[in-house]
Formats: structure tokens, sequence, C-alpha cells
């Protein structure tokens, strides 16, 4: 038992809330771990095959299979590893605006105490247009057109479908009519979460925590094993305070090129991320 389909990106864009909708798709079989990483990771790669199926096993009944991993939309190896494997698997892409896909994912480090820079500061230290395994994507992440075009060189077109993450928010009906249909499976399927956002951000309130994530570079002087004692007592959502005018600037520059290109790409003019 091997998947037909991946849901290979974007992090930060949505991933979450449609691999928990495909899970309660009647004909669709998804594993009870959301992100498997086999194509991502190499020590999960180098299990093998046989490995991946097991997390398969129990979907015999079910129309179709696939897992969420979204790393895979950006990894160097991912592509030609899927393809040996799936080639004729379907991929499901999903895109969001690209400054605030990095803003989100900054955050997310931030808050689990894992990013010892300011916003700022993370510009200038990571701000690239390719992703390299192991090291900081915020950025090249988001430079969605570079990975498409490597998928394509495998992939044929009609097995690739690009969704923009805030029709999810926006649309969700139509949005998750579209998966259906691309995968083929019943397109008249309705949940009550479909409106529903899985992967709500929080942070901690007690004071201890909110003076290491107010003040990024005091976690330079604990080591990371230790970061995770200050999760503990109540918990609030979390908005990502704006960035400065500078670092927006560096950033509307440098993927501008890289958005007129998705938009040609997909023949709209992607006006939610005006």
């Amino acid at each position: 038992m091997q998947p037909d389909f991946l849901i290979i990106g974007s992090q930060k864009a949505g991933t979450t809330s449609l691999y928990h909708i495909l899970r309660q798709h009647p004909q669709i079989f998804m594993p009870e771990k959301k992100e498997l990483n086999f194509f991502f990771k190499d020590d999960e790669y180098a299990r093998g095959p046989e490995a991946y199926a097991r997390h398969f096993a129990d979907s015999a009944n079910l129309l179709l299979r696939g897992e969420a991993s979204p790393g895979y939309i950006c990894h160097p190896d991912a592509p030609a590893r899927i393809h040996e494997l799936l080639p004729d698997a379907k991929l499901i892409l999903t895109v969001r605006e690209p400054i605030k896909r990095a803003i989100s994912q900054y955050w997310d480090n931030r808050r689990h105490l894992n990013e010892p820079h300011t916003f700022a500061e993370a510009v200038d230290l990571y701000l690239n247009d390719e992703y390299i395994p192991g090291k900081i994507g915020y950025f090249s992440r988001s430079v969605y057109m570079r990975y498409i075009r490597n998928y394509l060189e495998l992939f044929p077109r009609e097995n690739l479908l690009v969704l923009v993450f805030e029709e999810l928010l926006s649309a969700p009906e139509t949005f998750y009519q579209r998966v259906f249909e691309f995968l083929g499976v019943d397109a008249d399927f309705t949940s009550e979460d479909f409106d529903e956002a899985f992967n709500p951000t929080t942070v901690w309130k007690n004071p201890f925590y909110q003076m290491l994530i107010r003040r990024p570079h005091y976690q330079r002087n604990i080591p990371a094993k230790m970061r995770r004692l200050f999760y503990w007592g109540g918990e609030a959502r979390f908005s990502a305070p704006s960035i400065d005018d500078a670092s927006r600037k560096k950033l509307v520059d440098f993927y501008q090129p890289w958005n007129d290109e998705l938009r040609e790409f997909l023949g709209r003019d992607l006006a939610e991320w005006e």
C-alpha cells in the first residue's frame, strides 16, 4: 500500500486544515500522523518504501490514500524521490501570500523559543531564494515557482493542483470541492469543519515565557532542551505583530518577480495578495 496523492506544501498555508478534512472524507485514508516526511528527511527515506507503506496498512477498503508533508515542496531531492516511488501520484500544493507565510513561519519558531533574532535581523540573515536542507527557510519556502518548475520536470501538469490559501479562508466549500474533484472522490461531501482553523496559534501567558518571546536574544543563554520548561500556565491566542517598513520593502522587492511568474503560471491576478 502506497499513497495515491501527496499534499506537498506549503508550510503555514493551510495544510493542517486540508489534512483534517481529507481524513474525514469517507473515500480517503490519511495516516493518523500528519507529517510523515518520508521524502523530506534523509533518515526517514533511508528506512525504505516498506516502512513507508506501513503507514497505509489499514487503507485497503478505501478508494484513495494520501499524506501531507509540507516540506516536500522545497526539498531539492523530494521531486525525484517521489517520482521514483510514486510516478503517477497526484500532488496538491497550497500557496499563501509569501510575506505573510514567512512571517507566520518565523513567529512559529519564535513562539516555540527557537529563534533568537528579531524579524529584521532574520531578513538580513536568511533572505535567500533557494531552500537548503538544514538551513533556515523562512523566505526561500515562499519562492513557489522555483519548486513548481522542479516538480513539472518529472510530473505532468495535470497531476499538480495549486490552491491559494486565501481562498480557503474566503470560500472554504469551493476550495475543498476543487480538491475532491481533482482527486476523483465524491465532491458533494461536506463537513461542519470546513470553516474550522485546525492549527490556531497560541502562546503561554506566564511572565518567564513572555520575557523570552518578547526579547528573543535572551534565548541564546538557555539551552534548547530547557526552553520547553517555560511552556506552562494559561495560553492565549496570538497574532503576529506588524513588521518594520524596511523589512517589508526588502521582501516586496524580493518576491515580486517570483509572484509575477506564479500569476502567469496560474493565469490569475492573485488579487488576494495585494
